[in-house]
Parts: structure tokens; sequence; C-alpha cells
């Protein structure tokens, strides 16, 4: 009873720092006529190199971001990559299929813009931008979407929020834990 007791609060102890070490996501989500604008940051405690190595990880986004389920590069060109994803999200009693073919343009080490080429998006444009701050990296995140599909009237911007929040908040997930196990690996080695 006892070790089970010591067991559970080592957890809740753990937990609290882990909460206590993720950092706050500035999240805004508006419409301003058909648009649909997204503006999102995070300060990280990490380097921009990791957080560019995340971001520029196209094909492993299945990996950590719950609602694409393929991602591929179909070619490169010195104008940029383009990238098919295809996806599917749930929302309450909404639920969709996504595809897009993006150009995803690198300007290292701090910048990233993508425009959908096809796709179910009319439009579909995004910016990550990478900002050294000491010892953390400021993550932001900009975009402008117009589906092709229509979203229910009284629900559509929180539906795009809550996914669009859930897809910033995993890809922030994977940046810390590719830290914290880039950390683990030469505490090992040292």
């Amino acid at each position: 009873m006892i070790s089970r007791m010591i067991a559970v609060m080592v957890l809740l102890a753990n937990l609290a720092h882990a909460q206590s070490h993720t950092p706050e996501i500035s999240f805004l989500v508006t419409r301003e006529g058909e648009f649909v604008l997204t503006d999102a940051r995070a300060d990280l405690p990490v380097s921009s190199a990791l957080v560019w190595a995340v971001i520029t990880d196209y094909e492993g986004y299945p990996r950590f971001i719950s609602s694409m389920h393929e991602s591929k590069v179909i070619s490169r060109s010195p104008e940029g990559s383009v990238v098919e994803q295809k996806g599917h999200f749930s929302f309450m009693f909404f639920s969709r299929g996504i595809e897009a073919r993006l150009v995803v343009s690198e300007f290292p080490p701090d910048l990233i813009v993508t425009r959908a080429i096809e796709g179910d998006f009319e439009v579909m444009n995004g910016r990550y931008e990478l900002r050294q701050l000491g010892n953390s990296t400021r993550l932001s995140y900009s975009g402008r979407l117009v589906p092709k599909f229509s979203l229910p009237p009284l629900f559509g911007l929180s539906i795009a929020r809550f996914i669009l929040l859930r897809n910033f908040r995993e890809m922030v997930d994977e940046i810390l834990r590719r830290d914290a196990e880039a950390r683990r690996v030469i505490r090992a080695d040292g």
C-alpha cells in the first residue's frame, strides 16, 4: 500500500514537472470574409536547428500529427518542394478527409513558406518563422485558408480552431520530445 502511494506521488510529481516545462502557446483563429486566419506562437527552450529539423520533416508528419495519414515529397527544385498530404479530421459531428498538394519554399535558417496548388482548399498559405531568443527559439506560424468544402455555419470557426491548434501543439510536442531524447542520449553517453 505504501509503495503504491509513493508510486502515485512520484507520478504526480513527474506530471507536475512536465506541465511546468510545457511552453505556453499563443493561438488565434479568426475569420475575415471567406478567409480563416491563423496566428500561432510558442517560445521553445530548444535550438532553432531542432525546430527547423522538425518543421522540414515533411514525410515524418504522420508520425506526430494525428490528423495526417500521409505526407510525401513529390519533387524538389530551387523554387521549393512539392509536398502531397492526406489526412482526416473529426470534431463532434463533423468529419472530413483532406488532401492538399503544397509548394514549400525554405529560406534557411528561419523561414518556410507554403502554398496549396491542388486539393481541398481554394487558398491555403502558411508561413513559419523561427527567431533565436537566447537559449530559446520563438516559433511563429501564420496562415490563411479557404476550404473548397463548407464548414458548419455555427461551429465552423470552432472546428478550424480545434484542428489547427491540435496540429500546432502536436508539432511543438514533437520538437520537445526530440529535444528530450537528444538530452537523454547525451546524458547516457556522458
